[in-house]
């Protein structure tokens, strides 16, 4: 049977139906032709039809499903999240050099340290290799240690793309969050203008001076320093200095940069780059305040310190925890005698195991000793030295020192040891006498003192190819460096007795003279 059939039955059916009811009409008999007709087209799918047409779900007729339509949307949304992530996880691959491995870093730092990527290859593409594992070696950041400050590179327009990892010591700051950012989000707002001065000056604007790149900065400026979101900003007084530069893959024609800066409709902060990254400041920053608190200080630098001297015992470099082990400061101890500060009846055995050293040819030694504070107290110290050999000519100019504090027991049991370990070389009574004849200070008179150290630095005797060569430095530096060691050891309370030493030098000349006559 088919479906016109089918039809015509189920009409039939009705209109015998509405006839034996009573309720046939003209009206009624043309409703009922039409009803079953809607009927059949607004069915729902469990109704059972009369036909085949309505029994097939995928009927032409039937409207498309709409859940459909919300999987392919999701289907697609992960599949774009997907080759987003792999594109991130490409560039993060490219970033090895600036990212650590264990560092995790959301997308949009991924996206910044790219840019600072290209930016590194457009300052420095022609000159160096932009690793910054390579750059920041262990080398370079003992070079920054030793000025005390931290390097650091911004664009013209302020954006930074080079900073140290000791920044993290003066400011709080890890390097990889910085790069990328803008200098002027970390200054006070009443120092912005003198930073734009300098690394974005008035003539740049202009035109592009080559006598811009040979001016020194040197200006003071205020820089945030690390802390909490909720905690007030503190900024630190830092010394700034640097100079401008000109990047290795900047447009060499001016007119052709204002031609792409008035097709790309730049109208602020227009220079001749239409980026701001074909000018950059390169400088140094030096925090002129307390660079960080006490607390965050490892434990051995307030009883440990390290020194370097010359072979007559003058320290040319001091570790600044000096000031928390002794009291000094590190510019009033630098260009003194190390043998000044130490009690008068320790400075023959130091200068004894100092000299074994030069004569044996032994590049490490130790020695015990009491040295004189800041408060004009005696603390015990060792000290490990090691002497600085020129491999090719075995000349030794130098030695490290790596002195600490230690207590007054374990200090006097060392003492006695080494002392009878060179009883044989030193002969105790016949100094003592000499000292208690000089001064009674506690510390080594400098007259004397002269001496000792002149008979330090001569050279040995019998002299062979396996031997070090001293390098000795000139009698009147000794004896300046034993004058300046005098003033500070005086600045402590004590006071060599001159009048002594005249009264002796007076009794003296009256022998002579009266043997004369």
């Amino acid at each position: 049977m088919t479906s016109s059939d089918s039809t015509n039955a189920c009409l039939a059916v009705h209109s015998a139906i509405s006839g034996q009811d009573g309720l046939a009409s003209p009206e009624l008999g043309m409703s009922a032709a039409v009803a079953p007709q809607n009927f059949i087209m607004h069915a729902p799918h469990g109704t059972a039809s009369c036909g085949d047409s309505l029994s097939d779900p995928y009927s032409p007729e039937m409207p498309s499903a709409k859940a459909s339509d919300r999987e392919s949307r999701i289907i697609a949304e992960k599949h774009r999240r997907s080759q987003y992530k792999a594109e991130i996880d490409l560039i993060m691959s490219l970033l090895s050099d600036i990212i650590p491995t264990q560092r995790k870093v959301d997308k949009t730092s991924v996206l910044r340290l790219a840019a600072d990527k290209l930016r590194n290859e457009h300052v420095f593409g022609d000159t160096i290799k932009c690793r910054h594992l390579e750059t920041w070696s262990s080398g370079v950041m003992k070079y920054f240690d030793l000025f005390g400050g931290f390097m650091f590179a911004v664009t013209c327009r302020g954006r930074i793309f080079i900073v140290s990892p000791n920044i993290q010591e003066k400011l709080g700051y890890c390097h990889i969050d910085l790069l990328g950012q803008d200098i002027y989000k970390y200054v006070h707002n009443e120092d912005k203008e003198i930073l734009r001065f300098h690394i974005y000056p008035p003539e740049l604007q202009t035109g592009c001076d080559e006598s811009l790149f040979k001016q020194h900065h040197n200006f003071h400026i205020r820089l945030m320093r690390a802390g909490a979101k909720l905690d007030p900003p503190k900024y630190e007084r830092c010394r700034i200095n640097g100079m401008l530069r000109r990047s290795d893959r900047a447009t060499a024609n001016g007119v052709q940069d204002e031609q792409i800066i008035r097709r790309q409709r730049v109208r602020h902060n227009r220079t001749f780059s239409s980026s701001g990254n074909d000018f950059v400041f390169i400088g140094m920053v030096h925090v002129l305040s307390s660079s960080m608190p006490a607390r965050l200080l490892s434990p051995t630098a307030y009883s440990e310190y390290w020194t370097r001297h010359l072979i007559d015992g003058r320290i040319v470099q001091c570790d600044q925890s000096i000031s928390l082990a002794a009291g000094y400061m590190t510019e009033e101890v630098t260009g003194t005698s190390a043998f000044v500060f130490m009690h008068k009846e320790d400075v023959r055995w130091v200068i004894c195991v100092l000299r074994q050293m030069y004569d044996q040819s032994r590049e490490f030694g130790e020695s015990y000793y009491r040295l004189m504070s800041r408060s004009g107290h005696f603390i015990y110290m060792r000290t490990r030295g090691f002497l600085e050999i020129d491999k090719n000519t075995k000349k030794v100019q130098s030695f490290v020192c790596v002195n600490s504090v230690i207590g007054e027991d374990y200090g006097k049991r060392m003492m006695d040891e080494m002392k009878r370990k060179y009883s044989v070389i030193v002969d105790m009574e016949k100094h003592n006498e000499q000292a208690t004849c000089i001064d009674e200070a506690p510390v080594e008179h400098p007259k004397h003192l002269e001496r000792i150290v002149m008979h330090l630095v001569e050279p040995p005797v019998s002299e062979s190819i396996d031997e070090f060569k001293l390098v000795a430095p000139s009698k009147e530096n000794i004896i300046s460096a034993i004058k300046n060691s005098e003033k500070v050891v005086q600045e402590t309370g004590v006071r060599f007795d001159t009048r002594k030493r005249k009264k002796n030098y007076c009794d003296d000349n009256m022998e002579h003279l009266k043997r004369h006559s």
